[in-house]
């Protein structure tokens, strides 16, 4: 992830077109999750929407619409992850809209894949 910007009056994600602004009209940094891809500048959602649907495309051929939401939920999770390791199961949930067990139960297999390719 790039650093954050300097500032600006307003940003626009390039994908959704949502903008930040602050409401007096000053310059701010860069909103929080934001980030300048080779797609262009992508808002948190936009790469939370992006994160999923990527996860999505790798779902075997057939899959029940459950396995496609599980598949769904645990790519946003990994994103999540990735994107501040540091932060406890519960923020993560709540980010995702899951439970703290949930993304407790991925955190294990993803520490267990990590621990295996050593």
């Amino acid at each position: 992830m790039k650093p954050r910007q300097p500032t600006s009056q307003k940003w626009t994600c390039d994908d959704c077109g949502v903008t930040a602004s602050r409401l007096d009209g000053q310059p701010a940094t860069e909103p929080s999750g934001w980030m300048d891809s080779e797609e262009g500048r992508l808002c948190l959602a936009c790469r939370r929407s992006r994160a999923s649907e990527a996860a999505l495309n790798s779902a075997p051929a057939g899959s029940s619409r459950g396995e496609c939401r599980r598949i769904r939920r645990t790519g946003l999770i990994e994103f999540e992850m990735r994107r501040a390791p540091g932060r406890s199961d519960a923020r993560i949930a709540s980010a995702c809209g899951t439970s703290p067990s949930t993304v407790a139960a991925v955190r294990r297999i993803l520490n267990a894949a990590d621990r295996a390719t050593l």
